[in-house]
Formats: C-alpha cells, structure tokens, sequence
C-alpha cells in the first residue's frame, strides 16, 4: 500500500497475498470515498447535508450526532402520499405527486390527528410522511421500518419518541413512519362505501416507498424489517397476514401485540358507523354518511371519538372503537384484509417471514390506576363474573360454560378472594395475560407450525432505569416491566428529560443486548447468529418448534421453555374446553 499511503508498509509478519488483499480493499474504500466526495463537491452540496433523489423529488438531510464519535444523516418529513384530505378522506392512499426543487428534510411534519392531552386537536391531515436515518448513503444495509403504537388513535414516528441513536451503531436504516389515526384511519361501514384499514394501507404505501427509494440513502430494498410495538406490533402483524403486502418485507417484530389481541380487530364496524352518525347527527345510510363524514371538520371528528374512559368495564378485554377490520371483498378498491385474522393463521396463508414476537412480564401494570379513576370496578366485576371470559369465545353468558370459565380464573389468579386492592398484583397479572400474553402465545404457536420461516418468542422483564413509562407513572414500587418499558431501550426517547444514563449503568448494557438482537435479526434472520458474542453472552436464541422456546431478556439473557406455562396453559386448557370457535367472531 505504499503508493496509496506514502509510507512504507511492514511485511515482514504478513503474507505476501494478506498485503495484496488488504490493500486491494483499502484503495477500492479510498477510491469510494475520494469519488463521493467528488460528486458532492461537484454538485455543490455541504458534505453534512447530503441531497439524496426519491421518486418524489429531492430531499436534504442534516447531520445528526449519536454520542462520541457517531453520527448520522437525518431525512426528515419525506411525503410518501397525498395529503388524505378532502375527497380523498376514507379512500385508500394515493401515491405522493412530487415536488419541485430541493425539500429541506432537518425537520419532522405534521403528525397524523389525535386529540390533544389537554383537549382539543393535535396534528393535521396532511400528516402521510416518513423519516429516514442512515450512517452512509453509499452501500446496502439491512432496512428498519419502525410503526409507533398509540391504541390506533395517537402517535406519530417522530424523533421525539423515537429516536434512532440506539440504532445507528449497529449500521442499520431505519425509517420510521405515520399512518392515519382513529377515525380518519380506521371508519369503516363494512360495506363498499367504506372499507376501512385505511392506516394500515398508509403503511403499504410507505413500504412501497421504501421498496422504490431506500437504496438512496444506503439501504437494501431486499432486505427489509418491520417493527412495531403494542397498536404497533399489531400493526407489523397484520402487515405479515395482508396479501397486499407481500413482498415488502422479509423479516417482521411485533413487541406487546399481535393481530389476536382482544382490543385489536374491530367484528362490528357497521354498528360502530351507527352510533358515529346519531352522535353527529347524520343519516345511517352508507354512502349519506361518508359523505357527510368527509364534510366533518376534524375537530368536530376527534370530539365524538372516544377515549380510555368512555370504554365500558371490561376495559382492554374488547376491540378499541377505531382499528383494523375484515373488508368486505366486494369493496371498489383495493382490500388489505378481507379474512379473520384466525382464518388467515389457521390456514397458513400469511407471508411466511422469520417472525419473532414477544411482551413485557407485566404488561397490564397500568389498570393500577383504573381503580383512581374509576371506583366501580370491583363491583362491576363482582356483579359480572361474565367479564373474565374472553367475548372471543363466543360462550354465551349464563351457561354451565361460562361459569365454569369465570370461576377457573378467579380461582388461579387470587384463589376467588373477594375483589380489591389486597389482590391487585394478582390482578395486574390477569389483566396481562387476559389483553397481551394469552393472545400473543397463541400467535407463536400457531406461526410455528403454520410458517415455513422460523419464529422466535422472548419475554422483557428487565427492570431498570431505562424503565421509562413505569417510574413517570409512578410505579416503581410493583415488580416487573410494563407495556411500553422496552421502548427507550430501542430508542433515544428526547421528549423525555430524564437524568444522564451512564455507560457503567446495567440498563444501558440491556439495551445495547436488547438492540443487537433486533439488529442480528434484521441482518441475519437470526437474533443470535454467532456462537461466540460477549454481548450476547454467547446465548443461542432457538426458534419455537415443537418446543416453544424463548428468550427471557433480564438482568441476563435467559433462554427457557414455554414462558408463563402454568398461566397459559390455563388459557389454552379451557379455550379447548369451552371455548366456540374462538378468534372468530359473527358477521353482520
């Protein structure tokens, strides 16, 4: 290599065919790198503010710094649709029409609408962008695309939560997204004039923008991984069951959600158009009503559409108001989903990617507060014992059936004590199996031997003070991590202040662990690839089979059996007891 140095290389420990290898790489990386900067220069660009070329038009990022010595380039608010606004409210995304000369892309947009925590309206229709992150725009690297959770109705892929810093080392693009909310993205009247799953065709359509764009920015449009967590995560897996998105993606995480879910498929779409029209005022015919619906402005919209507290008592036990739903196959557009989701696993008709699924050991810790702001509870369920058997067993109330179901779980959970405050850590724990781990189980069992591709299962119950959502709401006192706590262990959560994680403190080791295994998987197909990886403690991450194996991700990596056996196997012994036709649920 001396030519290409000016300094004398020492041979005397190396093979003649090593040096000419080595130095072969060394002047084809230099000749790159000389090349690049060429071609920004020659186009007069800032090297910190690199101008990439998409389908749409040109975009400009901006340098963002990750720690000591890390740094990446941000492209900020990429429109990949129309603006849904106007006639195009209730209708399937159409592709972006394009800008003319360069958008700054150094700041995120318009979030998709939500209600406001203290009242009234955040975001804008004009709200379908996209966000990419990439350490080098030259290459091809394994491609992130991250869904945020929100309950269907808040949320948005911004750098405010979702923060790629964690990512970026591991030499990943990530791309991070918003989709229609809420009634904007999820009224449906199951018929032809509204189909519904509008923010899950938002999702399509910026996969497709992904497949058409992202080796751009450093990217491998062969090599993509979906991820999501909790309306996320349920997202990510109704992505793996849609036909219309196949091909998209090659790899897919769903953390704290599954398209099983109790609160997570919408059977009674028509009804819910129904009681939408008489709060508004607005005639039940179909066609009348979108119409009038796309007249609506969007504060009058999000005013009628509920919140946490206008769900009824068994709240998480049953379908949000505004989330996916089967479509009906007559539809004049093009469908996302048209089968159950049961239907679709049962089958095996789903996109056969490696899968790997998983939640947090205490999930529901939240309902502690449920009892705060709503004193009826207890009685209620008292009063109801109907309440603790899942509505998607379609076992009708009052039977032999019913009882025996309610009492069996009222019988492992607290040993049928009378309901209160003495047996809440049993409660929060029913609550965690009853809306997230029940369901997610059956996911992985069934993609196990449905799928040709393999499917990796893990438990989060590290505990530490990366635990962000648990020690904001107070929770610090109960054992466990709850929904939402692995977030600021993938991402660098900036709308948070919090005080300074040192690199010494074990969290930040748990998720440099919990973010190399998502990383592996992307790139591999394989969470724990190599033998030998000290981060990893060596761990050899075995895919569910006829043994369900797992990953606990604690204070250690933990490989184990059947997660939570003793609970689920309840679950899965009375559903086959009792249970008619569970996950499926009666068609209008």
């Amino acid at each position: 290599c001396d030519g290409a140095t000016g300094i004398k290389s020492v041979t005397m420990f190396r093979p003649p065919a090593y040096l000419g290898a080595e130095c072969g790489v060394k002047r084809m990386l230099k000749l790159v790198v000389i090349l690049s900067l060429a071609a920004i220069a020659a186009q007069g660009q800032d090297a910190s503010r690199p101008i990439i070329n998409t389908t749409g038009g040109q975009i400009q990022g901006v340098t963002s710094s990750c720690g000591l010595f890390c740094s990446y380039f941000a492209f900020n608010g990429i429109p990949y649709a129309q603006p849904p606004v106007g006639d195009l409210r209730f209708r399937n995304p159409r592709p972006h029409q394009g800008w003319q000369g360069i958008k700054d892309g150094s700041e995120h947009r318009e979030t998709c609408p939500s209600g406001g925590f203290l009242g009234g309206v955040s975001g804008s229709e004009d709200c379908l962008y996209l966000n990419v992150y990439t350490q080098n725009v030259i290459g091809s690297r394994p491609v992130m695309v991250w869904i945020h959770g929100g309950s269907f109705t808040g949320g948005s892929g911004n750098s405010w939560i979702y923060g790629p810093d964690n990512l970026m080392p591991e030499d990943v693009v990530v791309v991070t997204i918003n989709y229609r909310l809420g009634i904007l993205g999820f009224f449906s009247t199951d018929d032809t004039h509204a189909a519904g799953n509008w923010g899950m065709k938002d999702c399509v359509m910026a996969l497709q923008w992904v497949r058409n764009n992202i080796a751009n920015f450093g990217g491998d449009a062969n090599n993509v991984t979906i991820f999501g967590e909790s309306a996320g995560g349920v997202a990510v897996h109704y992505l793996v069951l849609s036909n219309k998105a196949s091909g998209l993606f090659h790899k897919a995480i769903a953390q704290s959600g599954t398209a099983l879910v109790p609160w997570g498929f919408q059977y009674r779409p028509r009804e819910l158009a129904y009681q939408l029209a008489d709060k508004l005022g607005y005639s039940h015919d179909s066609a009348q009503l979108v119409q009038s619906l796309r007249n609506t402005p969007i504060e009058r919209l999000l005013e009628v559409q509920g919140g946490w507290l206008d769900i009824d008592i068994p709240r998480g036990f049953k379908p949000f108001e505004f989330v996916p739903n089967a479509e009906p196959v007559n539809s004049p557009e093009e469908t996302f989903l048209t089968q159950l989701p049961i239907d679709i696993l049962n089958a095996g008709t789903f996109n056969h990617v490696p899968f790997i699924a998983g939640y947090m050991s205490m999930e529901s810790m939240f309902m502690v507060y449920e009892h705060t702001i709503d004193n009826t509870v207890w009685d209620e369920f008292t009063r109801h014992p109907e309440y603790f058997v899942p509505h998607f067993w379609n076992i009708p109330h009052g039977t032999a059936a019913s009882s025996a179901v309610s009492q069996t779980i009222r019988q492992t959970y607290w040993q049928d004590r009378p309901l209160g405050p003495d047996i809440m850590q049993q409660w929060m724990t029913f609550h965690t199996d009853q809306q997230f781990i029940y369901a997610i189980d059956k996911t992985v069992r069934l993609h196990a031997q449905r799928s040709q591709a393999p499917t990796y299962y893990y438990q989060f119950s590290f505990d530490g003070d990366l635990n962000l959502v648990k020690r904001l709401l107070l929770l610090g006192s109960w054992p466990g991590a709850m929904h939402a706590d692995d977030i600021p262990y993938l991402w660098s959560v900036t709308d948070l202040t919090i005080s300074p994680i040192l690199p010494t403190n074990h969290a930040r080791t748990v998720s440099n662990r919990f973010v190399r295994l998502f990383t592996n998987f992307a790139r591999f197909g394989n969470p724990t690839p190599n033998a030998v990886d000290t981060l990893l403690q060596s761990r050899q991450w075995q895919p569910v089979g006829a043994t369900v194996h797992y990953m606990e991700i604690g204070h250690d990596l933990v490989t184990g059996i059947n997660p939570n056996g003793q609970r689920t196997s309840v679950w899965h012994d009375l559903e086959a007891r009792y249970a008619n036709d569970p996950f499926r649920f009666p068609r209008p």
